[in-house]
């Protein structure tokens, strides 16, 4: 990736117990804590390095991710509220989106580099309404919510 280039990947997490994450491959002997490690504090998004756990309004469902990496920040639509952002920092660069189960979408930062982390969600507001109307009616319970994170390379 140059960093002139925007690369989006998109997929669907399955997220269980209300959370999913954003993590990095770790290089040989490097101890840090992982996404799910972070501690739930009510926020919404919990950013450490190279780690963000994010906490859904809805127990269990499968949402829909776009992952962007851009020399400029987008706008996901007017659906979309801004949860916040973050500084984050890469080791290897190669990142992982997860759920409970496992790595679900991989893509690609510059290894050593430093962004800023935007994380919108749609949907959101309703989402565990929803989702006691459809639970024990309909499985998999989709399209609750939608989330699109943003990485902008920073000069820092």
């Amino acid at each position: 990736m140059t960093v002139d280039e925007t690369v989006r990947v998109t997929g669907a997490v399955a997220i269980d117990r209300s959370i999913f994450g954003l993590d990095e491959m770790r290089r040989p002997g490097e101890e840090r804590p992982f996404w799910a490690e972070l501690p739930v504090d009510g926020t919404r998004v919990r950013v450490g390095q190279g780690v963000a756990l994010i906490v859904s309004n809805a127990q269990a469902h499968d949402a829909s991710v776009v992952i962007e990496v851009s020399p400029t920040v987008s706008d996901p639509g007017p659906e979309f509220e801004l949860l916040g952002e973050w500084p984050w920092a890469t080791g290897t660069g190669q990142q992982i989106l997860c759920s409970i189960d496992g790595p679900v979408l991989e893509f690609r930062l510059r290894a050593d580099s430093r962004y800023t982390l935007r994380a919108w969600c749609a949907g959101g507001d309703t989402a565990d309404a929803r989702f006691r109307e459809l639970m024990g009616v309909v499985f998999p319970i989709e399209g609750l919510e939608k989330y699109h994170f943003g990485f902008t390379p920073t000069d820092d």
